[in-house]
């Protein structure tokens, strides 16, 4: 967020130090947050202002003033003392108190009389030279940028803040207009409400379809009961565990929202099915639930585990993901525990004890209706099967055509790291000409914000501009690198119409047209996909490391050319440059030394003049109207400044004579360029090309980027060293190390229903599932024009979890009936995919119906899980109609082969 100073009656010097030294110092009470520069406004300086003529007239230089300056200007704590019967404290007043008494400092004195500064310039309460302007909405104002701490909740640490401000403004000056904008929480707060109101619809829809499935409320209320138990749940597990409720662990909590009713749905489709044999209530009750205790077990922790592989990512990527992975393995923790205790006393409690009627009849009306169409899908499922299970062969091979086509669709799927997601803001990177002064690339600013108002209209909210840079410590949170920089953001309404990248699309057209000469960018990505590119300004960055900055400059070139004409880049550019028009001074340190002038007093002296010795020796003058204390310099005034003659002019003491000596007596002055900015990449002198991309996903630009850098590899000179960055990078390593992980996942899936059937062939019969999720997973994707990315690839990591816990169910009953109820293999597998066939069929629609607000993009922020809800979806649908079909087959097969007992009995 960023807190803005304005006043009606106060200069940008005054609003600096209202910025600076009052809300800083305010702010750092608040809990959750840092404000660490100000931006806008002056800097308050005391200068002496030296005439260049009447130093040279006087044989003075300017740091022969600041050495009289700092004599005059002291505060050393005097102490104390004894003075008769008195304990007295000793203040020697060495501070001057007015500025005007900075004239009558004493600099020498010549043929016995003194010089003072008034003598030589004017000492006045004046500002530094203007680097650095902020506009909001147009309007020069101050503004403090606030970030959260480590650790702290966005929302609590911005609600602090405002709630701070009205003390605030009563603590200072009278017309300081205090203003928040460019609020991130606000976002998150939208998003957090987006996916909740998501999750509260996907909530109804689940327990619509309990109620349709088990045809009567009672039962739907049993079963649903479970989810806000595992929820709550949940949200212990991250207290404990030291994680926050936020858009992250909110959206794992909706990922599972469909699941949590699973168990509980095994477990009272059982107790129902045991009611049936005759038991008593709670006889059923116990019986079911002990029954499915390891199936379920093993279901849950199959789909807690899968997420292990987000642990594999590094950097930002993990520290984003890894709590929606504890989200979901507390959630189905919760899950698992209820619906062994809960639903089971629930049963038992609330469910009539006696034994229902056939099903199919012993409802009525539409619920009747509904369980007369299941039990028809259900039987004709068994006909299906039993026809399926005569060609078995040739149904597998059909269905390893289909996976092997998946596989192919698969590879025209575009890939990107995170989706993009319209935050409804976007920053503009303006770069004129090296050496534009401040005024004019404000003009040029202001033209640009003319054009934004005019195209957003009332989507627009806000606008702030930063041109310029202090050279201080505010550069360091700034893109700006001189005056010829700015940048423009601008914050949507949230009920925009437009997107925003369609007004990124028409600004661009636009300024390019408008402005020729000025190198702009646009960054729309938000907090999530600037965090994941560790800050970049763009997702493509080509890095190019070596020691000579002209080589590398040619070679940047070169790529920046090349990446320009691919198709659908936009906005290619160089971030150094190399061309900032620059003032050589040449010293002839021979003929300085028989001038009798020091090399270091010289440029002391230069640097003095252009700018002031505040630059480089610090005195100070503390204003006792508001205890603040000021840096104290001698320099030039302004209009000498811009004096061609004004550097030649400078002069510098000399030891030997006692005279001032002008530069232009003991150098040469020539004009050059120098780099505006160099960087450092592992004490490495690096440039960026920087790039982004419209139109398309990262991965189709991505890849045409690396082959032709890699074509032009062969022609870089030896010793220099090019990367491809960024986003890209990150991209790569993540949808690596992802694969690494889903790989191991399933690994660990297989270990852990190892132990549970006792068996190792009839688990890889289950694994069977994940291949046949990944055909639902592609083709959803690529018939809803959905991209992979770190979302996609945690809902296939979600399917995987899914197929081996739906294989795990129906073996599971198959089991049961062919080894403790007598069953034939070819019978065992048809009755117990018959009986697993309504639960894994209501647990799919839980599971769908659970998502389907997410992955239709219900509320803000939806963008980020939509590609996690469709591929859930499309995984989900597959894994249980190909599992209703092909795990049978494969179990009849394995099976056969390896129980001889079964044989026989076949």
């Amino acid at each position: 967020m960023l807190l803005t100073a304005s006043s009606e009656t106060m200069s940008g010097k005054e609003l600096y130090d209202v910025a600076y030294y009052a809300l800083r110092n305010m702010l750092g009470g608040v809990e959750g947050i840092i404000a660490p520069a100000a931006y806008g406004g002056e800097l308050r300086r005391i200068y002496i202002y030296a005439d260049p003529q009447k130093l040279e007239a006087r044989d003075l230089s300017q740091t022969d003033v600041l050495e009289a300056v700092k004599e005059n200007t002291t505060m050393i704590p005097s102490g104390v003392a004894n003075i008769g019967n008195m304990n007295y404290g000793v203040e020697a007043k060495g501070m001057i108190q007015d500025v005007e008494d900075f004239n009558d400092i004493i600099i020498k004195y010549e043929n016995g009389n003194p010089v003072y500064v008034r003598d030589i310039g004017e000492a006045k309460d004046a500002g530094a030279i203007q680097t650095n302007i902020v506009r909001v909405d147009g309007k020069r104002q101050v503004y403090l940028p606030i970030f959260k701490r480590r650790g702290a909740n966005t929302i609590a640490s911005v609600n602090e803040v405002r709630s701070t401000l009205p003390e605030l403004e009563t603590r200072l000056p009278e017309g300081v207009d205090l203003n928040v904008i460019f609020d991130q929480s606000s976002y998150v707060q939208r998003t957090i409400q987006g996916i909740t109101s998501a999750g509260i619809s996907g909530l109804i829809l689940v327990i619509l379809v309990l109620i349709l499935f088990l045809g009567n409320i009672r039962s739907a209320a049993i079963v649903a009961l479970s989810i806000p138990l595992s929820v709550l749940f949940a949200f212990l597990g991250l207290y404990f565990s030291g994680e926050a409720i936020n858009s992250i662990t909110l959206g794992g909590i909706a990922l599972v929202l469909g699941l949590l009713v699973d168990n509980s749905i095994v477990v009272l489709e059982n107790i129902d099915r045991h009611q049936r044999l005759g038991k008593p209530l709670n006889r059923a009750a116990y019986d079911a639930a002990t029954e499915v205790m390891m199936p379920v077990l093993v279901s849950s922790v199959v789909i807690a585990v899968v997420f292990f592989p987000i642990f594999f990512l590094t950097g930002m990527a993990q520290y984003l993901f890894s709590p929606l992975a504890l989200t979901v393995a507390f959630a189905m923790a919760g899950s698992y525990i209820f619906s062994l205790t809960l639903i089971p006393v629930a049963a038992a409690k609330f469910f009539p004890d006696s034994v229902p009627k056939a099903e199919g009849t012993e409802k009525r009306g539409f619920f009747s209706a509904f369980d007369r169409l299941i039990f028809n899908l259900r039987n004709r499922y068994q006909n299906a099967l039993r026809w399926v299970m005569n060609y078995r062969w040739p149904v597998l091979g059909a269905t390893a055509g289909v996976f092997a086509i998946s596989l192919s669709i698969g590879s025209l799927l575009g890939y990107e790291l995170f989706p993009r997601m319209d935050v409804g803001q976007m920053r503009v990177q303006v770069r004129l000409e090296p050496g534009t002064p401040l005024e004019q690339t404000e003009d040029q600013v202001a033209k640009m914000e003319k054009m934004m108002k005019d195209e957003m209209g009332d989507d627009l909210k806000q606008l702030i501009s930063n041109i310029g840079v202090f050279y201080d410590l505010p550069a360091a949170y700034t893109p700006n690198s001189g005056t010829q920089d700015a940048f423009i953001k601008a914050q949507l309404n949230p009920d925009h119409e437009t997107p925003t990248q369609e007004y990124v699309k028409r600004l661009r057209k636009r300024f390019h047209k408008e402005f020729p000469g000025a190198e702009i960018s646009f960054y729309t990505g938000g907090m999530v996909r600037a965090a994941l590119n560790k800050g970049k300004p763009s997702p493509i960055d080509v890095q190019i490391k070596g020691d000579n900055l002209q080589t590398m400059r040619k070679m940047a070139e070169r790529i920046r050319d090349t990446v320009r004409q691919i198709r659908n880049t936009r906005d290619v550019r160089i971030l150094q440059r190399l061309n900032q028009p620059t003032k050589e001074i040449d010293i002839d340190r021979e003929r300085a030394a028989k001038l009798g002038i020091m090399p270091v007093d010289a440029i002391k002296n230069l640097v003095a003049g252009m700018n002031s010795t505040a630059s480089y020796e610090k005195a100070f003058w503390i204003d006792e109207q508001n205890g603040n204390h000021y840096y104290v310099g001698v320099t030039y005034p302004e209009h000498k400044i811009e004096e061609q003659t004004t550097i030649g002019n400078v002069v510098a003491t000399s030891e030997k004579f006692d005279k001032a000596i002008p530069y232009r007596n003991f150098s040469e002055i020539t004009r050059s360029t120098s780099p505006v900015e160099i960087n450092h990449h592992d004490l490495t002198r690096e440039m960026n090309v920087y790039a982004n991309y419209a139109n398309t996903d990262l991965g189709a630009v991505s890849e045409q980027v690396q082959k032709r850098v890699e074509a032009m590899r062969s022609s870089f000179p030896a010793g220099y060293e090019v990367n491809i960055k960024g986003e890209i990078q990150n991209m790569q390593s993540s949808f690596q190390n992802l694969g690494l992980g889903i790989g191991l996942a399933v690994m660990l899936a297989y270990l852990i229903i190892v132990p549970l059937f006792r068996s190792f062939s009839q688990p890889f019969i289950i694994m069977f599932g994940v291949p046949l999720g990944f055909i639902g997973v592609i083709w959803m994707l690529f018939l809803t024009n959905t991209f992979l990315s770190i979302q996609s690839l945690m809902g296939i990591i979600m399917t995987v979890g899914i197929a081996v816990a739906y294989g795990n169910i129906l073996i599971a009953r198959m089991n049961t009936l062919l080894r403790e109820e007598g069953y034939s293999l070819h019978e065992a597998v048809i009755q117990g995919s018959a009986d697993r066939f309504r639960p894994v069929l209501m647990t799919m629609f839980t599971t769908v119906f659970g998502l389907l607000p997410i992955a239709i993009g219900i509320g803000a922020g939806s963008e980020a899980n939509i590609p996690l809800a469709r591929a859930v979806i499309g995984g989900t649908i597959a894994a249980t109609l190909l599992t209703l079909f092909i795990i049978p087959i494969l179990y009849s097969l394995i099976t056969k082969s390896t129980n001889n007992a079964t044989d026989q009995d076949q």
